[in-house]
């Protein structure tokens, strides 16, 4: 039985089960239950109240199976209920979970980051202005709530394209591009009041436009001399249609020199922003002056698992299973981690935004040979391509942009 606390809930030594795991904010359907409970581990949610959550989560369910769920009201009751229970891990189940997770983690005395420094692990802005100050290049930009302060910095910089996002990263709120000040005008309000609805946060970030980004997913867990050590478990090439959005999203083999110079590069970050345990999504980028020898920019870094739907398919092909990697931070096993191996190709189709397929449509993708997964949620269909065969997946790749007349050059 699934059994609700308040913080200020008195909890006996009945619960007390060594191997419990905290899971703080999962607003989504989460990966860590099951995970946690192959190893013989309980795992509780720890969900703020309505009045503490970002106005679009105010509404969100009860997690579902959690051994309990905790209402979080302060940290210090919620910390004497984790305590009680003899809680040994504390995991943000969500970006909104982040700052307090590693909060509790702290009061705890358990592996975590400093809370001190929470936004280093998920605010763009202020992880550009430390990344720039520690010598690493990072996307041009700034982080502001003042759309005066925003079209000042535009005029100056006078760059052919820009994008308009949330500060904070990992919400579904997509980036809009522009290319003008009145376009960025008018973009201003709207995504204003998206990023607070879903982050908590009215902080934009206005930053140059790139046209191809790279996506690498790291676990980090303690090293032989007990420094962080991060392991890359598999990192992808996304590809942005005109408007900025990602419209593809290919797996890069592991071992080439754009892989390791990724991977070099995700660790450098990983480092100067306080990444000690557990997952995190690294984006990067070629700026626009991308021949001034500089490599990879930072866009972002999420310290939280970024679970999706090609992550089966990546199992399937690879047997490397990025959650239970992601584990290891908090329950070691034997072995190290290594990396994803190459020869299957996988790619990931995000089809446009608003774009919804009829049940005709959704059987047609689902008989195409290649496809491992479809799947849809409130930022759109994404379909889950996956084969040795690189020319199988072209030839489906193609069909499935063609559907509903797009067109699949574009």
């Amino acid at each position: 039985m699934i059994r609700t606390l308040v913080a200020d809930t008195p909890v006996t030594s009945s619960v007390a089960v060594p191997g419990t795991a905290a899971v703080i904010a999962p607003y989504d359907v989460s990966p860590y239950p099951r995970a946690f409970a192959g190893h013989g581990w309980l795992t509780t949610a720890v969900m703020p109240e309505a009045r503490l959550r970002p106005l679009a989560y105010q509404a969100a369910p009860a997690p579902s199976g959690f051994r309990h769920t905790l209402v979080h009201r302060t940290v210090r009751h919620s910390v004497q209920v984790l305590r009680t229970m003899g809680v040994a891990a504390v995991v943000a189940g969500s970006p909104a979970g982040i700052e307090l997770a590693e909060r509790i983690a702290w009061h705890l005395r358990l592996p975590g980051a400093d809370p001190a420094s929470s936004p280093l692990r998920f605010d763009r802005g202020r992880q550009a202005e430390l990344l720039s100050r520690s010598g690493m290049p990072a996307l041009r930009g700034i982080r502001t709530t003042s759309l005066a302060d925003a079209v000042a910095w535009a005029s100056v910089r006078r760059l052919p394209g820009y994008l308009l996002g949330p500060a904070v990263a990992g919400s579904p709120v997509r980036p809009i591009a522009c290319t003008s000040d009145l376009q960025i005008s008018a973009a201003w309000p709207a995504m204003r009041r998206a990023a607070a609805g879903y982050t908590g946060s009215q902080y934009l970030v206005l930053t140059e436009r790139h046209s191809t980004q790279y996506t690498v997913h790291s676990a980090t867990r303690p090293g032989p001399d007990g420094q962080p050590q991060h392991v890359i478990t598999d990192t992808w090439v996304d590809s942005c249609t005109a408007d900025g959005q990602v419209a593809r999203t290919d797996l890069l083999a592991a071992g080439g020199l754009l892989a390791r110079t990724l991977s070099l590069r995700t660790r450098q970050a990983l480092d100067a922003l306080g990444v000690t345990a557990g997952p995190a999504t690294t984006r990067l980028a070629y700026g626009i002056d991308e021949g001034a020898g500089e490599g990879p920019l930072v866009v972002s870094v999420l310290a939280a698992l970024d679970a999706n739907p090609a992550d089966g398919a990546l199992r399937t092909a690879t047997g490397r299973d990025r959650v239970a990697d992601v584990l290891d931070a908090w329950v070691p096993s034997p072995g190290a981690l290594v990396q994803t191996p190459g020869g299957q190709h996988i790619v990931r189709v995000r089809l446009p935004h608003g774009l919804v397929l009829d049940p005709a449509a959704v059987h047609v993708v689902r008989d195409l040979p290649t496809v491992a997964a479809v799947s849809a949620d409130h930022g759109g269909t994404e379909v889950v391509l996956s084969s040795r065969n690189r020319r199988a997946i072209e030839a489906d790749y193609q069909a499935i942009r063609a559907l509903n007349g797009h067109d699949p050059t574009a």
